[in-house]
């Protein structure tokens, strides 16, 4: 059975104060915020912010829950701190998505970290994670229901008119996610087989590749010891937010006090200090996708 990954669900980024987090997005990006709750089976608080066709999700650990230590969530920051955790992506079909991760030995678990083994789970949730030494770094995917789903993007009077053309960052919808790997070789082969990658061009010399996923985003996989990555390790190690006139974007961010410095590649990035603790960039748009 196979499947086909559409727009990007949001990507997940561990915060220490969702509070703050929230209101650190608010300053730059004026987003949608369509969700914030509470969910004790995934022992985390959570917003989902809509800003323009992308969605990123600020996650703070639920401390004060019996056993959150135990968590999925907790471990993870327990183990690498505040950073990026996950890529999700909607896909057309959740069954398929597990079918061709258990045919190419990929591990799964749902919301709960239980492990999703047979095809009777995935009936009955609605998203499920990979296990990042099987994607190089954690994939998340997701079922999309329009009629049911309070994402404002798949609605069908959604514009995402206002950050393209009135917000002074001038965001085009369209994003690049660099992930730190190992095994070059084997996370650009994991891209074409299991997300059906499509390799775009890259700037870069330092043996990266770049992959067309979706409809939106761009995954940059990196070799860990790129001087890039500061030796960050393995993982989701920053996120660009593609703009239509990358000096204006630069103008703005430091009207904001927010100072940028340039990235080998043209791009702007902040200190990861004003950035809650993650790589957080903007580059020209082009057309790679």
């Amino acid at each position: 059975m196979v499947f086909k990954i559409g727009k990007l669900f949001h990507l997940t980024q561990v915060v220490e104060d969702l509070a703050v987090a929230d209101l650190w997005y608010n300053r730059i990006f004026a987003p949608c915020r369509f969700y914030r709750a509470l969910m004790p089976e995934a022992f985390r608080d959570a917003s989902l912010l809509a800003i323009g066709d992308l969605v990123v999700e600020p996650v703070q650990i639920a401390a004060g829950l019996p056993g959150v230590e135990r968590s999925p969530l907790a471990r993870f920051k327990a183990r690498y701190g505040n950073r990026l955790h996950s890529i999700a992506w909607y896909v057309d079909s959740l069954e398929g998505a597990f079918e061709t991760c258990r045919a190419q030995g990929v591990r799964m678990t749902d919301v709960t970290g239980r492990s999703v083994e047979d095809i009777d789970h995935v009936g009955a949730i609605k998203y499920f994670w990979t296990h990042p030494a099987d994607t190089h770094g954690i994939v998340e995917f997701a079922r999309l229901k329009p009629e049911f789903t309070i994402d404002p993007r798949v609605q069908p009077f959604w514009s995402s008119g206002y950050w393209r053309d009135r917000h002074p960052l001038g965001l085009t919808g369209r994003m690049t996610i660099t992930t730190a790997v190992r095994d070059h070789d084997a996370a650009a082969g994991t891209y074409r087989r299991l997300m059906s990658g499509i390799e775009v061009p890259t700037a870069s010399t330092d043996g990266r590749s770049a992959f067309q996923v979706g409809d939106d985003t761009i995954v940059e996989l990196v070799p860990i010891d790129s001087p890039e990555l500061g030796g960050f390790g393995e993982g989701i190690f920053g996120m660009a937010f593609h703009v239509a006139d990358l000096a204006a974007a630069e103008a703005f961010l430091r009207g904001l006090g927010l100072p940028c410095r340039r990235a080998a590649n043209g791009s702007i990035v902040l200190d990861p200090k004003d950035a809650l603790g993650t790589t957080v960039g903007f580059e020209q748009a082009e057309e790679r996708i």
